[in-house]
């Protein structure tokens, strides 16, 4: 069975969080309802074809879990996934790109859809223009990390669940 974590940050502010905004996540979307992604199953995961399933994350502040929990749960989603799947905006996303370095370190199946953003020469990457193509780089080179560049977050999180389509067909 294929387990996959899906990694990336939320498009609002934890002081925006609505059913609404969440309901927006791409990750809803790939479970088929909100409410799966609200609340983790006993068994930590929900199947979303024959032999594939979502590890994670969960939106665990809706269960009033601080951020030392939040870590935890998300860690362990990481170790126990086969496959960790992320979408890179360009915003400050420290807890996203620990999990890519960890995903990494871990040697699981990753697959990267970022933003393309223009740098500048400050910067010594030309490769991957994205602001968090540090951690970008980590997933290429100790993982082999399958890397997209996408001209915007739309495209990026449109092209992470048709990768989920591909791993559904094997």
């Amino acid at each position: 069975m294929k387990k996959i974590y899906f990694g990336g940050n939320f498009k609002f502010k934890y002081t925006e969080y609505s059913i609404k905004n969440i309901s927006n996540d791409y990750r809803a979307r790939i479970l088929g309802s909100v409410d799966e992604l609200l609340h983790k199953p006993a068994d930590g995961m929900y199947k979303i074809g024959k032999d594939i399933a979502y590890c994670g994350p969960f939106y665990f502040y809706e269960e009033g879990t601080d951020g030392a929990g939040v870590v935890k749960n998300e860690l362990e989603m990481v170790d126990n996934c086969t496959h960790a799947i992320f979408v890179v905006d360009n915003a400050s996303i420290p807890g996203t790109v620990s999990e890519i370095v960890h995903a990494s370190l871990k040697h699981k199946d990753i697959a990267i859809f970022y933003v393309k953003q223009e740098l500048d020469e400050s910067e010594p990457e030309k490769s991957i223009c994205n602001a968090n193509w540090y951690p970008i780089e980590i997933a290429k080179q100790v993982a082999n990390a399958y890397i997209v560049e996408c001209p915007d977050r739309e495209i990026a999180e449109e092209l992470a669940y048709n990768y989920v389509d591909f791993l559904k067909r094997g």
